[in-house]
């Protein structure tokens, strides 16, 4: 499964596997509530470059390849994939796999998904990782060939991004864009309930998933943005699992008799971008920023002031979670 979404599903399952150590039987949460730092801004899968919704829509939707959690690549919703020519990569498709809509995924499903995170019309925020692709030829009803304006050796990766999440075409066709943002369909392990906003995202199992039915019945994600609020919640048992847990709060979970604190591999990262020159609200180019960072001299004095082996040595993605 996509990277992020291995993150929270092997907290519920490390959990779920200390308590039957300790109780000598399965017990399995019916559900399971999730404190992330902010609400996701949108549940589009595509509009968004943030860490909040990518969680969410990788419980929602699928991919044509995941990363397993050695971070290998592997076929999702592709049966298979290979390199067809110099800009062209085929992926043959799995059957009988629908929506949670009811709408089978197949061919159309691919080309719609991947040519709507590109529609120049629509500018989606996801689009950016996505320039090289030109458009997506359907060879028969399982097979589709991606083709890409040059070389592209990198898609697969990017492919496992949760921007390229596969979408029921009618669906996302006969609905407006606003809609869409806050009613999510697609095909993974658990499906939309409803979202109370800066409150509560709820999730209910899919009991036709592909895979097999989720033992966890119901997702629930709440925003938190205090850190040591949220892991007070964990403490006081009102969350089972509290997302990006900062090094200075580690300890006390690390040490507490009923919480578990866990790390994993990532490929996310975070840049420090600086800002050296101005554009419009048509992101077209104005002119030179007039503020310090114009200055390469400040630039470089900001570089030189990090310690980026120690960033190395210490970074990881943490999360927290309670034994009950």
């Amino acid at each position: 499964m996509s990277c992020l979404r291995w993150l929270v599903l092997i907290a519920i399952a490390a959990s779920i596997t200390s308590h039957t150590a300790s109780q000598g039987r399965a017990a399995t949460p019916a559900t399971v509530v999730i404190a992330q730092g902010v609400d996701p801004t949108t549940l589009d899968p595509m509009n968004h470059q943030e860490a909040p919704a990518t969680v969410l829509a990788n419980n929602l939707f699928d991919g044509l390849i995941e990363r397993d959690p050695d971070l290998n690549l592997v076929p999702l919703l592709a049966e298979s994939y290979q390199s067809a020519g110099p800009t062209i990569w085929e992926f043959k498709l799995r059957r009988g796999i629908r929506f949670h809509n009811g709408e089978p995924f197949d061919a159309e499903s691919v080309k719609f998904s991947l040519e709507r995170l590109i529609d120049p019309r629509l500018k989606l925020r996801g689009s950016s990782a996505f320039t090289p692709l030109s458009h997506v030829e359907i060879v028969d009803p399982f097979t589709v060939r991606v083709h890409s304006k040059a070389g592209w050796p990198l898609l697969p990766a990017v492919l496992t991004t949760g921007q390229a999440a596969m979408l029921p075409p009618r669906y996302y066709r006969e609905k407006e864009m606003p809609y869409l943002q806050k009613n999510p369909v697609g095909s993974g392990p658990f499906k939309f309930v409803r979202w109370v906003k800066d409150d509560r995202i709820e999730l209910e199992a899919n009991e036709q998933y592909w895979r097999g039915v989720p033992r966890i019945k119901q997702l629930v994600f709440k925003p938190i943005p205090d850190d040591a609020v949220r892991v007070a919640a964990l403490q006081n048992g009102e969350v089972d699992i509290a997302v990006n847990i900062p090094p200075h709060l580690a300890g006390l979970i690390a040490n507490h008799p009923k919480l578990f604190l866990s790390t994993a591999a990532s490929t996310r990262t975070i840049q420090l971008l600086y800002y050296t020159h101005q554009y419009d609200a048509q992101h077209k180019l104005v002119g030179p920023y007039a503020g310090p960072t114009a200055d390469r001299r400040v630039r470089l004095a900001m570089n030189y002031a990090l310690d980026v082996d120690q960033i190395i040595r210490t970074s990881s993605t943490a999360r927290a979670y309670a034994l009950r």
